[in-house]
């Protein structure tokens, strides 16, 4: 009886310790993000922070990746094609190759499950779609996620769905900032890093000052 009364407790103070312990290291891992140009990749619904720092450390500086073709194949999303019987024969598509980054697979393909149940509507139907032609829709849409995230890094610009890319106006575009905002701010608040973030010399910073700017709106902090 006396030990239990003496370490009765003690599991529950490791468990708070251990607690206290991983938010600390996710509040120092959404800062250095911060800094960088993975940053971008929040603007994604359905990406936080976690898996955008995942990411983005895993592919490194973006200059430094010479094709989109060799980054999936690094990532171990792209299924090999084999084809015999002359050009006329059907393409086979089998396994995806072993040889690959295990660590960004897992994280690509979570994001791309998480794409599939709380991203933007058209992601969402994107791999509604391919789930019912019988395509594994998290290799899919992980792919496309690559190349979406990639095309933001390099740009330093925030996720459009594909209906405002080529046919919105200055007011649609505003009105689009203004509806993600909450969402993007409050993300960064509960990591502890809203400041490190929109810092007027980091990535989203610098985004969310020409978004004002440009749009004559209000990104309030």
């Amino acid at each position: 009886m006396l030990h239990v009364l003496l370490y009765g407790n003690l599991p529950i103070r490791l468990y708070e310790g251990l607690l206290a312990c991983i938010e600390q290291v996710d509040r120092e891992s959404a800062k250095r993000l911060a800094t960088t140009a993975g940053a971008m990749l929040t603007t994604i619904k359905g990406t936080g922070i976690t898996l955008a720092a995942g990411v983005s450390s895993e592919i490194g500086p973006v200059e430094a990746q010479p094709s989109l073709r060799r980054l999936t194949s690094y990532a171990g999303i792209v299924p090999r094609v084999k084809q015999s019987g002359g050009p006329e024969s059907e393409a086979k598509h089998g396994t995806v190759g072993r040889q690959c980054n295990r660590i960004l697979k897992n994280y690509v393909v979570q994001c791309g499950t998480h794409l599939g149940q709380h991203g933007p509507d058209d992601l969402r139907e994107d791999h509604q779609r391919r789930t019912a032609n019988g395509q594994h829709a998290d290799f899919g849409l992980a792919r496309r996620y690559l190349r979406i995230g990639m095309r933001l890094m390099r740009d330093n610009q925030a996720y459009l769905p594909e209906e405002l890319r080529t046919h919105a106006d200055r007011e649609e575009l505003a009105r689009y900032y203004l509806k993600i905002w909450p969402d993007l701010r409050k993300k960064w608040q509960r990591a502890g890093a809203l400041r490190e973030a929109f810092a007027p010399e980091n990535p989203l910073g610098i985004w969310r000052l020409t978004i004002q700017e440009i749009y004559g709106i209000s990104l309030p902090l």
